[in-house]
C-alpha cells in the first residue's frame, strides 16, 4: 500500500513539475487525453445503440471522431438518440478542442507582440552599437550618434533598467537634437536584461557588433565594468569590436590594460578604459580658466562639422602644405592627426600646387591669469579639478587661490565671496546621485540662494549640470558659463568608440603635464590684434594660405583651427585653398601649440 502512495505521489510530482517547465505542452496533451476518453465513451454508447457498428473502433472512427471532425455528417443520422449523441459530442468537440486551440493561439500571439515589445528573446542584428548598462550618459551619448554619417545605425542597449523609463528618456535627448537632423537613420532597441549573463548577449548578437560601449552603473566600482569585460572574452566576435569602458577611477585603467594582455580570451580585442571623472575634471578647470574652450571641445567631440582623423602614413608637413580639407595638429610617429571633415576627404583631397604663406608679425603674449576660484559642491571631479590648476601654475605664470565648500556651507561661503576684493569664479558642481530623477537638485538649491544673498560685482558663476534639459532652466539666474558634463563627455565616449585611434591626441589635448617647461598641444585664445600686428582687416588668398602664414611666422609652433566671431565658433572645414579669408581685429583666434616632432 505504502509503495502504490508513493508512486502516485511520484507521478503528481512529474506532472506538477512539466506543468511548470511546460505550461503550454502540458495543456494541450491534457485537451487531447480529454477528449479521446469523452470520444471512446461515445463509441461505446453508439455500439451499443446502433447495430450496424461491428466493433469499437468502427464506433469510433466512423461515429464520435468523425462527428467531432466532420459536423456536416451529423445531418445523415435518423435516430433520435444517435442523434442526440452526436450533438453531445459535437458541442463537446467545440468548447474543450477547438475553443482550447483558439484559446492557445490567442496566447501565443500575444506573448509574441508582447516579446517583440520588450525585445525578448533573440534579436537578429549586424554591424550595430551595443551599449552595456544604463547611467545618465546614455540618452546623450544615444542623440549625438545621429550625426554619424552613415545612412542606418542601429544601437541595441541592454541593461537592468526599467524599459520603458530608458526609451523615454532617450526620446527626449533624440527630440533636442530633431532640428537639426532627422531621425530616420537611427534605430534604437532596449532589452531590459541582465548584460552579465552570457546568455543575454547572445540574444542580441553582440558577437556581430561593430562597437561595444560600456556604461558604468551610477553608484557603482569599477569592479562591475571589469566583469563585463570579462564577460565579453568568451564571445568570438565576427567584426573584433573597439570596447570602451567608462570607469571611474583612474587606476582601473591599468587594471583594466593588464587584464585585456594577461587574460587570454582578452588578448584579441582592443579595450580602452576612459575615466570620466577625470576628463570631465580637466575639461572644467579649463574651463574656468578660459570658458570658450567648452564650446570648442563640443565641437571637436562632436559627430557634427570637422572632426580628428588619424592620417597613416603622412608627415606633418604634408598635410599642412598638400593636403587642401585637412589642418594638421599633431604629429605622432610616421602618422598625423588633423582636422576634417571626413577621413576620407581628409587623405584624399590634395594638390601639387604649393601654397605660400604670408609674413606676418605674430607674438602670443605670455598666460598670466590670476583669481580666486571657489568650488561649492563635491564629486568624483573635485580632485581631478584641483589637480589641473596646479600643473597649469607650474607651467605659466598663473596664480589661482583655490577653496572648496559643501553645498551645506553655501551661506559661510556667501559671505566670503561678499567680502571678496579680487576678480572670483564660483564653480557649482553637482553632487553624485544614484536616482537620475534627483540629478542636479543641489544646483538649484544653491543658485536661489546665491540669486537672493550674493552681491559681488567682482564674482562671477560656473555651474556644472548632468541633465542637458536644465539648461534652459536657470537661463534666468546670473551664470557667466554653463558647462553640461554629460553632453561633453558623452560627445568623447562616443567618438572614441567609433575612432579609438585618436584616444592618443584626445590624451595630449585635454592633460597638462607640469614636467614640461610648456603645455604643448594645448589651445589658447586670442583676440587677433593682440598676438598680430599689423593693420586691419587682411585679406587673404584662402584660408589655407592663412594657416600656414600664422604657422610659419610662430616658427612652427602653432595652427590656427578657427576664430570667434561675435561670440560664435567658426571651425575652418571644406576646401580651404578656395576659399578667400578675411580676418577682423575683433576676431578672436583658436591657436592649437603643436609638437611635429
Amino acid at each position: 500500500m505504502g509503495s502504490f502512495k508513493q508512486t502516485i505521489r511520484r507521478t503528481k510530482n512529474y506532472i506538477f513539475i512539466k506543468t511548470y517547465k511546460h505550461p503550454l505542452t502540458f495543456v494541450i496533451v491534457l485537451m487531447v487525453l480529454i477528449n479521446l476518453v469523452i470520444l471512446a465513451i461515445a463509441a461505446i454508447i453508439a455500439l451499443g445503440i446502433d447495430d450496424t457498428y461491428s466493433s469499437f473502433f468502427d464506433a469510433f472512427f466512423n461515429g464520435s471522431l468523425k462527428w467531432m471532425l466532420s459536423p456536416n455528417a451529423i445531418l445523415n443520422i435518423t435516430d433520435p438518440r444517435m442523434l442526440a449523441l452526436a450533438v453531445t459530442i459535437l458541442v463537446i468537440g467545440l468548447i474543450l478542442f477547438s475553443g482550447t486551440i483558439i484559446a492557445l493561439t490567442t496566447n501565443a500571439i500575444k506573448e509574441y507582440f508582447q516579446s517583440k515589445k520588450d525585445n525578448a528573446g533573440k534579436i537578429d542584428l549586424d554591424n550595430h552599437i551595443v551599449i552595456l548598462n544604463w547611467n545618465s550618459k546614455v540618452p546623450e551619448l544615444v542623440s549625438d550618434l545621429l550625426y554619424l554619417d552613415t545612412k542606418i545605425m542601429t544601437i541595441m542597449i541592454i541593461t537592468m533598467f526599467e524599459k520603458s523609463q530608458a526609451e523615454a528618456l532617450i526620446l527626449n535627448a533624440l527630440k533636442r537634437e530633431k532640428k537639426n537632423k532627422e531621425m530616420a537613420s537611427l534605430n534604437v532597441l532596449v532589452k531590459q536584461a541582465d548584460p552579465l549573463l552570457l546568455a543575454n548577449l547572445r540574444d542580441i548578437s553582440i558577437q556581430n557588433a561593430k562597437a561595444i560601449i560600456i556604461m558604468n552603473k551610477e553608484g557603482y566600482r569599477d569592479l562591475n565594468v571589469i566583469k563585463n569585460v570579462l564577460t565579453l572574452g568568451q564571445i568570438e566576435f565576427q567584426n573584433h569590436p573597439h570596447i570602451v569602458v567608462e570607469i571611474a577611477n583612474a587606476q582601473s585603467d591599468e587594471k583594466l590594460r593588464t587584464l585585456s594582455k594577461a587574460v587570454k580570451d582578452l588578448s584579441e580585442h582592443t579595450i580602452l578604459p576612459v575615466c570620466f571623472d577625470q576628463r570631465l575634471g580637466q575639461i572644467i578647470a579649463q574651463t574656468l580658466i578660459e570658458e570658450r574652450l567648452e564650446t570648442l571641445y563640443h565641437s571637436l567631440f562632436s559627430f557634427e562639422g570637422s572632426e580628428i582623423y588619424r592620417i597613416e602614413g603622412m608627415s606633418f608637413e604634408q598635410v599642412l602644405y598638400q593636403h587642401t580639407h585637412a589642418i594638421p595638429v599633431m604629429s605622432f610617429g610616421n602618422d598625423t592627426f588633423a582636422l576634417s571633415l571626413s577621413k576620407e576627404t581628409a587623405v584624399k583631397k590634395s594638390t601639387n600646387s604649393p601654397v605660400t604663406g604670408i609674413p606676418l608679425d605674430f607674438q602670443i603674449p605670455p598666460v598670466n591669469s590670476s583669481f580666486e576660484v571657489v568650488i561649492i559642491g563635491r564629486n568624483n571631479k573635485l580632485h581631478y579639478i584641483e589637480e589641473v590648476f596646479h600643473h597649469y601654475e607650474a607651467i605659466s605664470e598663473s596664480h589661482f587661490q583655490l577653496s572648496s565648500y559643501e553645498h551645506s556651507q553655501l551661506e559661510e561661503a556667501t559671505i566670503r565671496l561678499n567680502e571678496s576684493k579680487k576678480p572670483t569664479k564660483v564653480l557649482l558642481l553637482s553632487g553624485e546621485v544614484k536616482d537620475s530623477t534627483d540629478l542636479d537638485e543641489d544646483i538649484f538649491e544653491s543658485l536661489i540662494y546665491l540669486e537672493t544673498h550674493l552681491n559681488n560685482p567682482l564674482v562671477s558663476i560656473v555651474v556644472e549640470l548632468l541633465n542637458p534639459k536644465h539648461d534652459a532652466m536657470i537661463q534666468g539666474f546670473r551664470i557667466k558659463h554653463t558647462i553640461i558634463s554629460n553632453k561633453i563627455i558623452s560627445l568623447l565616449l562616443s567618438k572614441l568608440a567609433f575612432d579609438v585611434d585618436t584616444e592618443h591626441f584626445y590624451h595630449q589635448l585635454l592633460t597638462i603635464d607640469s614636467t614640461q617647461q610648456v603645455d604643448l598641444q594645448s589651445v589658447v585664445i586670442h583676440q587677433a590684434s593682440k598676438v598680430i600686428h599689423t593693420k586691419f582687416p587682411l585679406t587673404f588668398e584662402s584660408i589655407k594660405t592663412f594657416v600656414i602664414s600664422l604657422h610659419q611666422s610662430s616658427q612652427q609652433q602653432y595652427v590656427v583651427l578657427g576664430y570667434f566671431r561675435n561670440q560664435e565658433l567658426h571651425i575652418f572645414e571644406g576646401d580651404l585653398s578656395n576659399s578667400p579669408f578675411q580676418l577682423f581685429s575683433t576676431d578672436d583666434l583658436v591657436l592649437m601649440r603643436v609638437n611635429e616632432n
